[in-house]
């Protein structure tokens, strides 16, 4: 029998999904570092840091190319890239506003697009259970990340609870 401490922790768990948690090492893949291969728009995508550094770049040919990293390497890669000035992003072609609507459609299409075709982001999203999410490293502000600590959180939450972002 599980004492009230041991209830109480599962009941309140907390997981911190950044790339430095260390309380639960075991979902550090859900972080956007981790390798989580899908397509996105017909581009293959290693991770969802890949896709998210490319947003930073208008070149198409730059944006495949940074898709096909994962972890600090695509975030490294996309951290020389300034987009900030302009507060625009873009992908395949087009220039979205990163306080727009339109936007946060594409963040919801990728993300949904790594849930659906990688099964072990899923898994892993789904043992989560119903703990907290959380994410310590990211940033507030949107005017200078590409991807809220909410927006991130705020989609991990939806697709555990229902599977789908629309």
């Amino acid at each position: 029998m599980k004492t009230l401490e041991e209830m109480i922790d599962k009941a309140v768990r907390v997981i911190d999904i950044s790339s430095r948690m260390k309380d639960y090492p075991e979902f550090a893949p859900l972080s956007n570092l981790g390798a989580k291969p899908f397509v996105f728009d017909g581009v293959e995508c290693a991770g969802l840091e890949g896709f998210l550094q490319a947003l930073k770049t208008p070149d198409r040919e730059q944006q495949i190319e940074i898709c096909a990293f994962n972890g600090p390497h695509a975030k490294n890669f996309g951290s020389k890239i300034y987009w900030q000035d302009k507060q625009t992003l873009y992908w395949a072609g087009r220039a979205y506003g990163r306080h727009t609507e339109e936007y946060q459609e594409l963040l919801s299409r990728a993300y949904q697009a790594c849930y659906d075709q990688c099964e072990e982001f899923r898994l892993l999203l789904a043992k989560t259970g119903n703990a907290i999410l959380k994410h310590s490293i990211g940033k507030d502000d949107p005017t200078q990340t590409i991807l809220t600590i909410d927006e991130f959180v705020g989609r991990l939450v939806r697709l555990r609870a229902c599977g789908t972002l629309f």
